[in-house]
């Protein structure tokens, strides 16, 4: 057994909001184990863009595994070349899934179909790669680092990108250092998170080729996730108190309006899918300067922000992360793995 604990970063409080903030609560997870494995990988070649097929999934090996949670019960999976982590991201109505994995030399964005296939996305000029989102006409987005193994790594210069049948397109903001796309409906907007050369973050939506700025009022920071084809809106968003309290709130935007909300008993709210039903997903964690992601813990809102919390947790993991949604209620994430490079079966949701 390898425990993950031992081998989480240990980092300082406003690094941890900055992690959060930029998407980086999974991130946090193996940045250490990354980092220490981590080579230059070559530029993708022209024999293996936009798609290079990967094969079928394995029983789950890997420290952080993704999941598939259906009518109760969750798959676990790791993506054939995973050495550290496999991370879904988002899943559409026909079952497409789309993450991230470590291979040992660099991160890469993959897609899963529902028959357990995967493949491995190759944005010609990147290192390492996410892929961030998927709408229902399978349209990807992401974000990519054309100089670090992880995306997230500082120096990093990082892009957005739309895939759309073999052919990408870069989502840049004008005048941007930096910009990562996160969430994509069947409308194509697109929602994401933008650095301005001051180093000042902001969220965006790009709609028919025009950029948006998201900005909660007063807000410190605000970095949208998920877009459903209503235009609603979910993300983190911080206030410059809640960076010395530790401290991050969900919103969600909805025809100009922020509602933010918080589940009970923790600092950090981080919601990352919102369906077509107003359903929501996402993770909540309580932050130490030892563990960046102490408590982790799934979450669901059936009935939107004023519903009730419902807690997911893989079963017998440590720690539980919860991205995105579908439709259909399919649920994706990734678990803390107990007993990484044993495998185990899929397991029953508890009641």
């Amino acid at each position: 057994m390898t425990p993950l604990r031992p081998m989480v970063i240990a980092v300082t409080r406003s690094r941890v909001l900055a992690a959060i903030a930029a998407a980086a609560i999974l991130t946090a997870l193996t940045i250490a184990t990354a980092a220490a494995s981590a080579t230059t990988s070559p530029a993708a070649k022209a024999s293996d863009w936009p798609w290079n097929r990967s094969g079928a999934d394995t029983a789950p090996r890997s420290l952080v595994p993704g999941f598939l949670l259906d009518g109760g019960r969750f798959t676990a999976f790791d993506a054939p070349e995973a050495r550290v982590e496999t991370l879904p991201y988002d899943v559409n109505d026909r079952g497409r899934i789309v993450g991230r994995y470590f291979d040992g030399a660099a991160e890469q964005a993959f897609m899963r179909d529902r028959a357990g296939r995967f493949t491995t996305v190759r944005i010609p000029g990147a290192q390492s790669a996410w892929a961030s989102g998927i709408n229902n006409r399978g349209q990807v987005v992401g974000i990519y680092s054309e100089n670090t193994p992880n995306v997230k790594d500082p120096g990093a210069k990082q892009h957005g990108f739309l895939w759309d049948r073999g052919r990408v397109t870069p989502i840049d903001v004008p005048g941007a250092a930096s910009t990562g796309a996160f969430g994509i409906n069947d409308r194509r907007q697109v929602v994401g998170e933008y650095e301005n050369p001051r180093g000042t973050s902001h969220g965006f939506l790009w709609s028919k080729g025009r950029f948006s700025t998201i900005d909660r009022p007063g807000a410190a920071g605000t970095v949208p996730y998920g877009i459903n084809n209503r235009g609603q809106i979910v993300g983190g968003s911080f206030d410059t108190d809640d960076l010395a309290a530790g401290r991050i709130h969900g919103f969600l935007l909805d025809k100009g309006r922020y509602t933010i909300f918080d589940a009970p008993g923790v600092p950090v709210t981080a919601p990352y899918g919102i369906n077509n039903r107003g359903w929501i997903t996402g993770s909540t964690v309580t932050p130490t300067e030892a563990d960046p992601v102490a408590g982790g813990r799934g979450f669901l809102l059936r009935k939107g922000v004023n519903g009730r919390f419902t807690p997911i947790d893989f079963p017998g993991a440590p720690r539980t992360f919860v991205t995105g949604l579908n439709d259909h209620g399919q649920i994706v994430g990734g678990y803390e793995n107990p007993d990484a490079g044993l495998g185990s079966p899929g397991a029953e949701a508890p009641s």
